[in-house]
């Protein structure tokens, strides 16, 4: 964060971690940040209703089993009073195996698998490890679970 001096204290946000800190002192209702690959997603229309910030093609030097070797990265944002449903449709449209996404919040980590969600306070190892447990459990590489 770098501040700025001029008749007001003026804040500029460079940094792609600090959108929710903005948020905040904006007065706007708190934003998570969210990131899925579209490969993964069974039905694509879900997409229409996610505030899309940034896409990115990768080659996917680590893609295993069924996964494709480019992989079509989705950044996006959804409101805090939102994110609990967007989670839950998410988890029904990703693929069956092998596929999972991620949205934080402030506070908060929603680790999303098919039909399945971890949601735990930020720094809770233990839930991050039993997240980490199950996404094995469907095929996705340790090496993948990297939220």
């Amino acid at each position: 964060m770098k501040l700025v001096r001029s008749y007001k204290l003026k804040i500029n946000f460079q940094s792609s971690s600090l959108p929710i800190i903005k948020s905040v002192m904006e007065n706007k209702i708190m934003k998570y940040i969210g990131l899925l690959l579209k490969e993964g997603l069974q039905d694509e229309t879900i997409l229409k209703y996610l505030t899309i910030t940034k896409t990115e093609i990768w080659d996917a030097e680590n893609a295993e089993g069924d996964q494709p070797k480019q992989w079509t990265a989705i950044y996006f944002e959804v409101d805090e009073e939102k994110v609990d449903e967007i989670a839950d449709q998410l988890s029904q449209v990703l693929k069956p195996k092998e596929w999972y996404l991620n949205i934080s919040g402030e506070n908060t980590i929603f680790v999303v698998f098919p039909n399945k969600i971890f949601k735990y306070k930020k720094g809770d190892t233990a839930e991050k490890i039993r997240s980490v447990e199950y996404g094995k459990t469907i095929g996705i590489p340790e090496n993948q679970l990297d939220w």
